[in-house]
């Protein structure tokens, strides 16, 4: 019923969704009833407005988030789900806030992260809805709007709203997720260095957000004379040619703008990307400048956190990662950002205190903020009901994952991450071309519509 439902609605649920990825819901300033700026604001206005039409019961939490729900009972079961996006970056195939179809595939910012699997949830419970399917515990889905900064938006919402039962959040891979990694900012910081006669570094700047891998970063240095900046531009072309390093440089007069770009990537995931402001200090290593030793330390920076010597893994959740994720020079101080994420037998305070022991007097090692390890027994029933509906889809056996991903399951107890990524399928969460498979968009409806069915008659 739930395959003949969708073929039914087949054009509806695309174009619905295109209009969702079309608003260009990154975080901006905070405005009255609109914590999070006008786009989060226009995406949940659009989602509860969708939902609404279609019969579905709607709130809007304070503007902080908001939720769809269907049926009467007190306790329900929840479907966690964001509606803000990363900033798009530059160097898009199509707009990134176009959601142009091509090849069977919807291009855009959100696409797979997370407005898309949120979009399927949707559809899963207007499913429902339309063909009358009824469930022992009731059903939200809920829209948050500051998953990808501070998660301001579900610790508003269930300071207001009861608790679940359970559930999961569609903001990860399949088979399911069980176990995650705590996920930590970690700052850095060290005084400019104002009496050194070498050249030095005046403006710097690079990444946007502790979590992606950092794809550009800049710097102007002051060399100060215009022979010393010539040097310095054809050595750092000659560097950035040995490297593999794709730099620009501009010179007026004694200064010069170098500009380098990498590639962005998941925080949880940096071995995947090129680190921008790491590529950019490792130009600077071979050089007479201010700062020399910081920007060593910075070149040496790895993804396993080895050079902040907080490296360390467990059976279950594997390696600590680092990203260095960016990075300025502000009020005389140069300040780093790093996002940890740290196996589940691991202590925060420890690896922090680690670090600080480890790096030189001059650094400054602050802890900005922590979300602790998630975990859920294998046995549980959510764990249980989500293996099986995942096997009667696919016919796969489902081996339950642990990921350096913080998702919304950790917002509430008794709750994993349960898809929307098929094994095999690339992970391009804040990476550049972000799209996702218009087959694989209808498909999650479907397992949708039967996990949220399931686990509200069982929990």
């Amino acid at each position: 019923m739930i395959r003949e439902f969708i073929e039914r609605h087949r054009q509806e649920m695309i174009e619905s969704l295109q209009g969702l990825l079309r608003i260009p819901s990154v975080k901006g300033p905070a405005q009255p009833g609109r914590p999070f700026g006008d786009g989060p604001a226009e995406a949940l206005s659009y989602a509860l407005q969708y939902a609404a039409k279609h019969g579905l019961r709607v709130a809007d939490i304070d503007g902080y988030a908001g939720h769809v729900e269907l049926g009467d009972a007190e306790d329900y079961v929840a479907v966690l789900s964001h509606l803000d996006v990363v900033p798009a970056g530059p160097g898009w195939t199509y707009p990134p806030f176009s959601a142009e179809i091509h090849d069977e595939r919807v291009y855009a910012r959100g696409a797979i992260d997370d407005k898309g699997p949120a979009w399927s949830a949707l559809w899963a419970l207007i499913a429902l809805k339309k063909l009358g399917w009824t469930t022992k515990r009731k059903v939200r889905l809920i829209f948050g709007l500051d998953e990808e900064s501070d998660w301001q938006c579900v610790r508003h919402y269930f300071s207001k709203q009861p608790v679940p039962l359970g559930g999961f959040t569609p903001d990860a891979d399949f088979p399911l997720i069980f176990a995650e990694k705590g996920v930590a900012t970690l700052c850095l910081e060290m005084p400019a260095d104002k009496e050194s006669m070498a050249p030095c570094v005046i403006h710097f700047h690079g990444g946007d957000r502790p979590n992606m891998v950092p794809d550009a970063a800049e710097i102007e240095i002051d060399c100060h004379s215009e022979t010393a900046a010539r040097e310095w531009e054809q050595q750092l072309h000659k560097e950035a040619r040995q490297r593999h390093i794709e730099v620009v440089i501009k010179r007026e007069s004694s200064q010069l703008r170098v500009s380098v770009r990498g590639v962005s990537a998941h925080g949880s995931t940096p071995e995947k990307g090129v680190n921008a402001i790491v590529q950019l200090a490792t130009l600077l290593t071979n050089r007479n400048v201010a700062n020399a030793s910081m920007w060593r330390m910075i070149a040496a920076q790895d993804t396993l956190g080895k050079a902040l010597a907080m490296d360390t893994e467990d059976d279950i959740t594997g390696p600590l990662t680092s990203n260095l994720g960016c990075a300025e020079l502000i009020d005389g101080r140069f300040r780093f950002w790093f996002n940890i994420r740290y196996p589940i037998g691991a202590q925060v305070g420890e690896l922090v205190e680690k670090c600080q022991e480890y790096v030189s007097d001059r650094w400054s090692v602050s802890l900005e903020n922590d979300m602790p390890p998630h975990y859920v027994p294998l046995d549980s029933p959510v764990v249980q009901v989500l293996q099986r509906v995942y096997e009667q889809h696919t016919g796969v056996p489902a081996e339950p994952l642990a990921i350096g991903g913080a998702t919304y399951a950790r917002a509430i107890p008794n709750a994993v991450a349960f898809g929307p990524l098929f094994p095999g399928q690339p992970d391009l969460a804040h990476r550049r071309d972000e799209y996702w498979g218009i087959h694989d968009f209808l498909r999650c409806v479907e397992i949708y519509a039967h996990a949220i069915h399931e686990l509200a008659n069982t929990l």
